[in-house]
């Protein structure tokens, strides 16, 4: 009976962790970008920006066959999107912190750009950023030092992410 439980209670936190949601971003900026973004790199099958409770994410479904010189200058672009005063204040400050609002010590989310190669399946890879520099373990986000963005990981999810250079 109490193994049973113990299942039925490790299903249920499953089921809860699986339901987390993400939530389209939409903006002037956002708008305006993915325009833009679409009519340069027509490799760009869809492109869908959304949010969840610790990150932004940038989902590119490029076409089959995209070279990666192509995704490399796609990720610069959305980068420079990402520093620009004007994501940081409409996005993230006045729609993520509205949607997963904590109180006054809300950590500023993970930023994701993730690359999909086909359209059903798992990202191929992806860069990750945070707002905050590296921590200690146990140390809370908010207590570390600001990077703003400005270090950027590459993970192909076969080894261990790596810092992209500028």
């Amino acid at each position: 009976m109490v193994k049973r439980s113990i299942s039925l209670l490790l299903i249920f936190i499953l089921f809860l962790i699986g339901c987390t949601t993400s939530t389209n971003v939409k903006t002037e900026q956002l708008t305006d970008f993915k325009k833009s973004v679409r009519t340069e790199y027509k490799e760009i099958a869809d492109l869908k920006i959304q949010m969840a409770p610790t990150q932004v994410t940038f989902n590119y479904h490029l076409k089959e066959n995209t070279d990666k010189e192509v995704s490399e200058n796609i990720f610069v672009e959305t980068r420079e999107l990402i520093l620009t005063e004007e994501f940081k204040e409409t996005t993230i400050e006045e729609i993520y912190f509205k949607h997963y609002a904590e109180g006054d010590d809300q950590p500023y989310p993970h930023i994701i750009i993730r690359f999909h190669s086909n359209p059903k399946g798992k990202a191929d890879y992806e860069y990750m950023s945070s707002y905050y520099g590296p921590g200690v373990e146990g140390v809370n986000a908010t207590d570390r030092s600001i990077d703003n963005y400005q270090t950027w990981y590459f993970d192909d999810y076969e080894k261990t992410p790596v810092i992209v250079t500028p």
